[in-house]
């Protein structure tokens, strides 16, 4: 077995419900992995930094990075390098690259976007990373009822699939889709490469009432990574717009192993240590 296929078998384990497995032997062996918990780089600091690293091993239980590609330089070498460099000296991963395009790209331009995403594959391959986030939301984001719209979409993920693949890279989409309409676009790529980045909270806000969860429940073990955001409470006191009681269960049970990410907003560093120390100990009480 060669590279690309051993990859590719990797991914397409944790993409699709192998032939003559279960979804109880899914979720039974997801619930059975320890629960991993990263941050989201733009969220921690208001300026980009490698010290990000170092705040994160301030927080028992926070082990991951999402870090903020553009915004933080990660195409330039030194930059990358000295981010990988901080990551080993306080042992918190790189698990994916945010921020996958620059400001004013969008995935509905497939040549600028294909280069930008090229660049970021790359940099997330040096750091470690797991996962590109590739985002579109509202007027950035494909139709799934118009083929002019999706359809050079789709052949810009066919593309940059074996890209990502040969990288040990999932790219993760981040779309304003309804649940059917992920189906339907992951359905027409067909790569273990691609899959979605759920947020079940942000699923909510773009009015798919009731998406979050589904999502959750239809999309199971093929979503890659999640965010974790409350728009109203920021310690994820609040059940907000997700009810999080539905939602822990339809998470386990839906074999899904990645990253849970935290995307909330902090006013200090000082401030994210403390609430993401909450943060964690929320998560850790409700999720099992």
């Amino acid at each position: 077995m060669n590279r690309r296929e051993f990859l590719r078998a990797t991914m397409s384990a944790g993409a699709v419900m192998s032939v003559g497995v279960s979804a109880r032997a899914i979720a039974a062996r997801a619930a059975a992995s320890p629960i991993k918990i990263g941050h989201r780089e733009g969220n921690m600091l208001r300026t980009s930094s490698p010290g990000v690293y170092e705040l994160a091993s301030k927080i028992p239980g926070l082990s991951g990075i999402e870090v903020q590609t553009t915004r933080s330089n990660l195409w330039d070498r030194d930059t990358v390098l000295a981010y990988k460099r901080e990551s080993h000296r306080w042992n918190i991963r790189t698990i994916s690259m945010g921020g996958s395009l620059p400001a004013g790209g969008t995935l509905l331009e497939p040549v600028p976007c294909e280069a930008s995403l090229r660049k970021t594959i790359h940099a997330g391959e040096i750091l470690g990373a797991n996962v590109v986030l590739v985002p579109g939301f509202r007027e950035t984001c494909p139709k799934m009822d118009d083929e002019s719209s999706y359809g050079p979409v789709v052949q810009l993920l066919k593309t940059l699939a074996p890209v990502a693949e040969d990288a040990g890279i999932v790219l993760g989409l981040e779309l304003s889709l309804t649940t059917d309409e992920y189906v339907k676009l992951l359905g027409l790529v067909n790569h273990p490469g691609v899959r979605a980045y759920w947020d079940a909270t942000g699923t909510e806000s773009m009015v798919h009432n009731g998406e979050g969860i589904k999502g959750i429940e239809v999309l199971g073990a093929s979503i890659v990574q999640m965010h974790l955001k409350n728009n109203r409470n920021p310690l994820m006191e609040d059940p907000g717009l997700v009810d999080w009681s539905k939602a822990w269960p339809a998470i386990r049970k839906s074999g899904f192993e990645g990253w849970f990410v935290f995307e909330t907003p902090h006013a200090t560093p000082e401030a994210c240590i403390e609430e993401t120390k909450k943060n964690i100990a929320w998560v850790l009480k409700n999720q099992g």
